[in-house]
């Protein structure tokens, strides 16, 4: 077995929690690794310095104080979770967005809202074509110059390589 696995079962190995074949596999390992034999001498000696420590008993004034501290409540949703400082600026968002939305539903000039818009988006859509045509262009006309750049550059030899 690998010691990865060893190590994973050395604490379990020095509190006796071990069933008879794990024990026995780890005892295999343990005559023939010296390091996982080392690691498990200083889990070993950890364990007696460990029991060495007295147990301390916490002063009863200490424990009244432990005690009075109310347990945290379970989440409940209700008003004072909208009054997180965290959610304000999301419900303030939300309040702006449902006013306009209000205003655009019941608005008696909706029809001349929504040609306003139509026209401010094909007016957009428009723009991006012409500049994604002018950006073709400019790669086409790249395109022709781009052989004459490489033997420039071939020439130049900016790398200082020698071609042989």
């Amino acid at each position: 077995m690998a010691c990865d696995k060893i190590e994973e079962l050395l604490t379990a190995y020095t509190d006796g929690e071990l069933g008879p074949g794990e024990r026995a596999v780890v005892e295999r390992h343990l005559e023939a690794c010296p390091d996982c034999a080392a690691l498990l001498a200083s889990l070993r000696a950890a364990d007696a310095t460990l029991a060495r420590f007295p147990e301390v008993e916490p002063p009863a004034d200490l424990r009244e104080k432990l005690y009075a501290i109310p347990a945290r409540r379970r989440f409940r949703f209700g008003l004072d979770v909208l009054l997180r400082p965290a959610l304000q600026p999301a419900l303030a968002a939300a309040a702006v967005f449902l006013t306009l939305f209000t205003f655009y539903i019941f608005s008696p000039a909706k029809a001349q809202i929504n040609e306003a818009i139509s026209r401010q988006f094909h007016l957009g859509y428009s723009q991006v074509e012409k500049l994604y045509a002018k950006a073709g262009s400019l790669t086409d006309s790249l395109g022709g110059f781009a052989d004459n750049v490489f033997v420039s550059l071939k020439k130049i030899n900016p790398l200082g390589k020698n071609d042989e």
